[in-house]
């Protein structure tokens, strides 16, 4: 392409520096010889630049269509990655709502276990107090038997 405008600019030139025709209404005489052999340059250089040219615009279509797709691709994988972000989000609540559930009932099962085990101390308790009971009034009786007998003298 560069070589297209310097053959361009000594075109120019080559008509800058011709020789005006006196009263010849801006008319000039060039070097017909030099000025076609640029032109021919020019007709062999246009093709390949041309062509040059039309595979420069068929990457840019093929370069855009690749970064399309790669940008699909990437938004796709985007999606897919927020899709898993949100199934994990619900089984993390899942998960906590079933330790919540795990902990109610331990806690449930763990106030009955005391309660259970209250009312088993409290029977064993009173299961005790009334077998003391007894023996307190068995020595009680005995204490008494042995004044009652001192006093009696019937030892």
């Amino acid at each position: 392409m560069m070589e297209i405008y310097r053959i361009l600019d000594e075109l120019e030139l080559i008509l800058k520096e011709s020789k005006k025709v006196p009263l010849s209404n801006g008319k000039a005489m060039i070097e017909v010889h030099r000025f076609l052999d640029r032109l021919d340059r020019l007709r062999a250089i246009l093709p390949e630049e041309v062509e040059n040219a039309r595979r420069i615009l068929v990457d840019k279509d093929r370069i855009v269509q690749e970064a399309c797709a790669e940008a699909d691709h990437y938004v796709e994988r985007s999606k897919d990655t927020v899709a898993r972000m949100v199934d994990d989000n619900e089984i993390t609540r899942n998960a906590m709502d079933v330790a919540d559930q795990i902990v109610a009932k331990a806690e449930e099962m763990a106030t009955e276990i005391r309660r259970d085990a209250n009312e088993y101390a409290d029977g064993v308790l009173t299961h005790m107090e009334i077998i003391l009971g007894k023996g307190l009034e068995v020595v009680s009786q005995g204490k008494n038997e042995i004044r009652e007998g001192l006093r009696t003298g019937d030892f």
